[in-house]
């Protein structure tokens, strides 16, 4: 098998030839097995991760945005690794959704029904009555997305994130325990 240097390597993904591809395969993909299995993934969760890192790394080469400041073998981790994160934190919020889901078909008696139902409404009240960042944010942390993501998401910082998430849960709070049963 032939080496390539790092820079030989994105040369050849760039001319698209397959020995690079086979190259960096066989060095490369026992690594990112690796790290995949320690994160509770299969062989074949890290076979398409590794394939969709190839993909975005062609695609930057191709537009011209790689610039490779470390060893690409660390930048190819980094990405299988973001990659594989990513779909963690995908995969638990939709198995969070689907609890939700599976919580909702338990048959309770009238009284049960009727109880949740005003409570919800409540909640729901009040819930309606904070501001649209606060119904954002108290939104994505339900769905357990991390600050760093949600920060992002709103172009502001994570300490501020914070800072917001616990003064709209004290105001809903406050909402809902001052006009309790005034719905």
């Amino acid at each position: 098998m032939v080496k390539y240097t790092d820079q030989e390597i994105v040369e050849s993904l760039k001319n698209r030839k397959g020995d690079a591809v086979r190259f960096v395969s066989e060095e490369y993909l026992p690594m990112i097995v690796y790290m995949v299995e320690k994160m509770d993934g299969s062989y074949n969760d890290a076979e398409d991760i590794f394939q969709e890192a190839l993909i975005i790394i062609i695609k930057k080469i191709d537009s011209g945005e790689l610039k490779l400041t470390a060893k690409f073998s660390t930048y190819l981790y980094a990405v299988c690794k973001n990659l594989w994160l990513y779909q963690l934190n995908k995969n638990k919020v939709d198995d969070k959704l689907q609890l939700e889901d599976v919580e909702e078909t338990y048959e309770p008696d009238y009284d049960e029904k009727y109880d949740k139902a005003l409570q919800q409404k409540q909640f729901w009240h009040y819930y309606e009555q904070l501001s649209d960042v606060c119904r954002k944010i108290l939104r994505l942390y339900w769905l357990d997305l991390p600050v760093k993501k949600i920060a992002e998401d709103m172009g502001n910082t994570e300490k501020y994130i914070r800072k917001r998430k616990y003064e709209c849960k004290k105001k809903l709070v406050e909402l809902i325990l001052k006009n309790k049963d005034r719905i």
